[in-house]
């Protein structure tokens, strides 16, 4: 079931064999994504028993930048069909960086908790609650409010920082979203310097006890990168030198 002729499918296995060689996918890669080795998934190519679960489904559409409702849609049923799917994205994904995807924004509206180490070498870990919208707006426990920019495998929140007006924008991957605590990179202004820093962190569904989500953290020294004074007055002076 595997060549370019119109055959119909009655299993997910089958929907994403198809996928994997309409796509030219690399196994690995799925793997990757699934958690899993890869003589796992070529086995499972060969199931017909609609096996596989939703969880690991919304990862290979966000890590694929496939439409979930090719596998939740049983009228897609068919080689042509899920052709004309996945060349209908493929036609309006070209047009925008930014892109609609209605799976990923069911997948993170709701209150998530984002835990990352402060600027402030005597605090511990930090955690901000924060909601998204099925609007794709964000605000935080803060009050700092933002939007969601959804891109092809990646996605950013963009806040603005209540008092300071700071612009603060997180990055994180699409398909690790469907987990339920997936990382990010954070790059914001200091508190009370303004100076940028670099953090990674976590958003959890779930709220952590500090201890625990320092645990998950690891070591603040490989987290955090705060811009040296020196680099920028370094900028300044070869400003001054090209006039």
């Amino acid at each position: 079931m595997r060549d370019d002729t119109n055959n119909v499918f009655y299993y997910n296995e089958e929907k994403l064999s198809f996928i994997i060689d309409y796509l030219k996918l690399d196994v690995k890669d799925i793997a990757d994504v699934f958690g899993t080795k890869s003589n796992y998934i070529s086995k499972l190519r060969d199931q017909m028993h609609n096996t596989l679960k939703p969880m690991h489904l919304h990862a290979f559409s966000h890590a694929f930048n496939v439409p979930y409702r090719i596998f939740e849609d049983r009228n897609i049923n068919s080689s042509e069909k899920i052709r004309a799917v996945l060349e209908a994205k493929e036609a309006s994904d070209n047009k925008t960086i930014f892109k609609k995807n209605e799976q990923l924004i069911k997948d993170i509206q709701g209150d998530w908790y984002a835990y990352f180490y402060p600027s402030n070498r005597f605090a511990n870990v930090y955690c901000i609650k924060t909601t998204i919208t099925k609007n794709a707006e964000v605000i935080d426990a803060n009050n700092n409010v933002g939007k969601l920019l959804i891109g092809k495998n990646q996605s950013m929140i963009v806040k603005e920082a209540f008092n300071s007006k700071n612009l603060i924008s997180i990055i994180f991957d699409n398909h690790q979203v469907a987990y339920n605590m997936f990382h990010f990179s954070l790059v914001s202004k200091r508190n009370h310097v303004n100076r940028e820093m670099l953090n990674f962190g976590f958003f959890s569904r779930k709220e952590i006890e500090p201890d625990l989500a320092k645990e998950i953290l690891g070591e603040k020294k490989y987290l955090q990168l705060k811009m040296q004074c020196d680099f920028v007055e370094r900028i300044s002076e070869y400003v001054e030198v090209i006039g």
